[in-house]
């Protein structure tokens, strides 16, 4: 009996497995594919996409508190301005020159772009500097070819000879002047040039018999501080008209026909030049 019942269970499942790999098969055969790793695939990009996401959103969330207090901190400040304001509106009857004197945002934003533009002149000249020491006629000179430049002048060194009115007049066709020693720093300048000991140059100084006194070109009197006590002797005669010689200052008559110095303004440096 025992044997019967076994015979017929394992028919009965055999019928059962043969059924199902016939379904199986007619699945397949309808168009739907058995499972495969592509699904675990897609399951899991998409996990890391949401977590991806959710670490976006919480990003976010915090760069807008971030920038929530900074708009908060933007407005008291800009609270505290208006007060400010409100409060010099006030007390504009009782001071009305403090009120003229309180600087506008304006007037401050001018203030800064002038003092940046004033250190990029200054910055640039320098360095211009070192590009015409280093390299011969850069185009970023300031100065004419056959100038010297020195600070925030030309100088050009005459090397024929003229009396002091054409020496003048030379200089005058050149835009320049006959050269002021207005500076120590201007006259050691031209004490170092690598000129012939037995040189001797026109300054721009002069004696003006209206007057009654030595005057540069430009209408100023010689300063005492810069020259010596014998330098600055002789100019209390009328002896003519002064020149140079060995970094010293000295008269002559002035039809004696000697070298010259003119001096102009230097260009300002251009940026573009200087590559």
């Amino acid at each position: 009996m025992s044997e019967e019942v076994t015979y017929a269970t394992l028919s009965f499942q055999d019928s059962v497995g043969v059924r199902n790999n016939r379904d199986k098969n007619n699945l397949r055969k309808k168009g739907y594919p058995a499972p495969s790793h592509t699904w675990r695939w897609a399951a899991l990009t998409l996990l890391t996409l949401c977590l991806l996401l959710l670490i976006g959103l919480a990003t976010l969330g915090i760069m807008f508190l971030q920038t929530s207090n900074e708009t908060g901190s933007d407005s008291e400040k800009l609270s505290e301005l208006q007060k400010t304001i409100h409060q010099e509106q006030d007390n504009l009857p009782q001071q009305p020159s403090n009120y003229r004197n309180f600087p506008t945002e304006e007037e401050l934003l001018k203030s800064q772009v002038s003092d940046l533009l004033k250190k990029q002149r200054q910055m640039a000249t320098k360095l211009c500097q070192e590009l015409v020491i280093h390299t011969s006629d850069h185009k970023c000179n300031p100065c004419p070819k056959m100038w010297q430049w020195h600070q925030n002048s030309c100088y050009y060194f005459a090397t024929n000879e003229k009396t002091w009115t054409n020496s003048r007049k030379n200089c005058m066709d050149k835009n320049s002047t006959l050269v002021k020693i207005d500076s120590l720093g201007k006259k050691d300048f031209l004490k170092s040039q690598p000129l012939p000991k037995s040189s001797f140059f026109w300054l721009g100084l002069s004696w003006d018999p209206t007057s009654r006194s030595w005057l540069w070109e430009d209408g100023s009197a010689p300063s005492p501080s810069l020259f010596s006590t014998k330098e600055y002797a002789q100019f209390n005669g009328s002896q003519g008209c002064a020149y140079f010689q060995k970094g010293n200052t000295y008269t002559s008559r002035c039809s004696a026909e000697i070298s010259w110095i003119c001096e102009k303004t230097a260009e300002l440096v251009k940026i573009e030049d200087l590559d």
